[in-house]
């Protein structure tokens, strides 16, 4: 018994101090959002750092930025980077410079109807540029402010790194080498009304994106899709400007 507690509790401390399970970066529900990051979280997942301000942007704390110009990034989890990108080598921390500070405004499945409503709340917190990513399928990312999958968007914390490790990421790599076929994938369903009507409704929510960026003042807008972008400092150029495709 002895052996397997201590067996138990090196697994633990292996699983918490090596990995970085047991402290996921947490999310919250908002009335209008439907979910962000919580603000102010500052973790290590699979040795990388996931930094989290005041307004759960995976940006430094705002009383931090001295740049005399300031561009807010929104966009989803490609903008995010995940548990698998540090903090230092997210495309905004690497465009930041003493003369730009790019702002990381994201958070996994994100669409819009969240970054609208995300500067609804928050501002432009004294941006002139704002760059959203978007991608074809926030077409169809309508917020339903379902209850969040604590498999994906953790609320609160596990009760242990090994518990976490068994639930969170084990069921993700068992299922599928014990149930692979060898059968035909299946067949994408056809588009019927209701992906046609969503479709509609997510283009209303990115012109709707638009107006609130024009409406305000002195900030621009800079759209990409499916171009490549090696850096957030080509999307804050003045002349960049791409259409939604």
């Amino acid at each position: 018994m002895a052996a397997l507690l201590l067996g138990l509790g090196g697994a633990e401390l292996g699983a918490r101090y090596v990995l970085g399970l047991g402290t996921p970066p947490l999310s919250v529900t908002h009335p209008t959002i439907e979910y962000m990051f919580a603000p102010n979280q500052d973790v290590q997942r699979f040795g990388n750092r996931q930094l989290y301000n005041e307004f759960g942007m995976r940006s430094v704390g705002m009383e931090e930025v001295f740049q005399p110009r300031r561009v807010l990034v929104l966009g989803d989890s490609v903008l995010n980077g995940g548990n698998q990108t540090d903090h230092a080598d997210l495309a905004t921390t690497l465009s930041t410079d003493d003369k730009i500070f790019f702002g990381n405004v994201s958070a996994g499945s994100w669409g819009p109807a969240n970054m609208g409503a995300w500067i609804d709340r928050y501002g432009f917190l004294g941006a002139d540029t704002l760059v959203v990513v978007l991608s074809s399928h926030d077409l169809r990312d309508i917020p339903t402010f379902a209850a969040l999958d604590p498999l994906t968007h953790p609320t609160r914390m596990p009760v242990s790194a090994l518990v976490e490790g068994v639930e969170r990421y084990l069921p993700r790599y068992l299922p599928a080498s014990l149930t692979a076929t060898n059968s035909a994938p299946e067949k994408a369903p056809e588009p019927d009304a209701t992906t046609a009507s969503t479709s509609v409704q997510g283009e209303a929510e990115i012109r709707a994106l638009i107006d609130r960026v024009g409406g305000g003042g002195s900030c621009a807008c800079a759209w990409c899709s499916t171009r490549p972008v090696r850096s957030c400092r080509d999307l804050a150029a003045p002349q960049t400007r791409w259409p939604i495709t």
